[in-house]
C-alpha cells in the first residue's frame, strides 16, 4: 500500500467504524422485542424466539454486527501500526543520511 493513501484509507475506516458502533447501538436498543405484540402464544413464542436467536445469540445477527464493528476497529489499528512504522523507517532513513552527510 502506498503510504501516502494511509490517512485516507484510515480515515474512511473511522467513518464506518463510526457508523456501525451507530447502528449497534441503535439495535441494541430498538431491536429487541419487548412483549408479544399480540398478547396471544404464537407472538409469545416467536418474540421469545426472534430475541434469542437474533439477539442474544453468539451466531445471530447482532453479534455479527458487534463483531463487524470490532474488526473494522482492529484492521485501522493496524493501519496505525503500518503508517507508524513507516514514518519511524522514514525518520530513521533521513537520520542516517544527515550522519553520513555529515
Amino acid at each position: 500500500m502506498d503510504s501516502s493513501a494511509l490517512p485516507a484509507v484510515k480515515a474512511a475506516f473511522d467513518e464506518a467504524i463510526a457508523e456501525v458502533r451507530l447502528q449497534v447501538q441503535r439495535l441494541g436498543g430498538a431491536a429487541f422485542i419487548p412483549e408479544p405484540w399480540l398478547g396471544d402464544p404464537i407472538s409469545s413464542t416467536t418474540r421469545a424466539h426472534y430475541n434469542s436467536v437474533v439477539m442474544e445469540s453468539a451466531e445471530g445477527a447482532y453479534s455479527a454486527m458487534v463483531a463487524y464493528a470490532d474488526e473494522l476497529i482492529r484492521i485501522r489499528d493496524s493501519l496505525q501500526a503500518m503508517q507508524d512504522q513507516y514514518l519511524s523507517s522514514e525518520d530513521q532513513a533521513a537520520g542516517d543520511m544527515r550522519r553520513q552527510q555529515a
